[in-house]
Order: structure tokens, then C-alpha cells, then sequence
């Protein structure tokens, strides 16, 4: 799994489709924020042109277990993919991350794009 971390924009961005199974980007997630958990409270992109096929509700729990604060705004997590069933994922995660929605898009830029909105809204 490749990321990026932008401080200036206070951004997360991960990229799943370098072939990483669920539970190694896991781990690697985990690790990530176990160093920086103010990445609970930023904004994230996560690119998963299909979901990778060792995906569980476990994985997503464990991950959620892992919030020790959650952010004291809603934040959102991008899910960009062309995966047609992600959706029902991403409502379910909804339900796990407190303050944290989790939407889905086609592309980077409409990812950027609704961050950008939803960082306007006042709160």
C-alpha cells in the first residue's frame, strides 16, 4: 500500500491498488496511525479501484477499534472506486466511526472536490 500524508492540507491518502490484500493495508493503516493519531481527526482518500477480496467486517472493526478520540467534527473518508457494491460498505463503516462518513466516488478529483465543500459548510 502506498500513502500520503499532506500536512498543509491536513489530507490522508491511501492507495489500495497496488494489488494489497485487506489485511496487509490493514496493518499498515494501523501502523500509520498508531504513530499519528491526529489522522483520526483529518480527511481521507482512499483509492480501491475494486475492494480487495480478503475484505471483512472483522478488518473494518478492528480498524474502528483503533479510535482512541474521535474527531470533534464530522470528517470524510473518500472511497474512490468503480466497485458498484462499495456503497453498502461504505454505510456500514458510517455506523463504526464515530463523526467519520464515509462516501464513495469515480475519481480523485471528485473526492478533492466534495473535501472542499464539506470543509466550507460551517460546523
Amino acid at each position: 500500500m502506498r500513502y500520503r500524508i499532506d500536512e498543509e492540507a491536513q489530507l490522508l491518502h491511501l492507495d489500495l491498488n497496488s494489488g494489497v490484500s485487506a489485511e496487509t493495508a490493514l496493518g499498515e493503516a494501523l501502523a500509520i496511525i498508531k504513530v499519528r493519531p491526529d489522522l483520526w481527526s483529518w480527511d481521507w482518500i482512499v483509492e480501491a479501484e475494486t475492494t480487495p477480496w480478503d475484505a471483512s467486517f472483522e478488518q473494518i472493526a478492528r480498524l474502528a477499534g483503533a479510535l482512541d478520540t474521535p474527531p470533534q467534527t464530522e470528517v470524510l473518508t473518500m472511497l474512490v472506486s468503480q466497485d458498484a457494491s462499495l456503497h453498502l460498505w461504505a454505510r456500514v463503516m458510517d455506523f463504526q466511526f464515530l463523526r467519520r462518513r464515509h462516501v464513495v466516488v469515480r475519481s480523485i478529483e471528485e473526492a478533492r472536490a466534495q473535501i472542499h465543500r464539506h470543509r466550507k459548510q460551517p460546523r
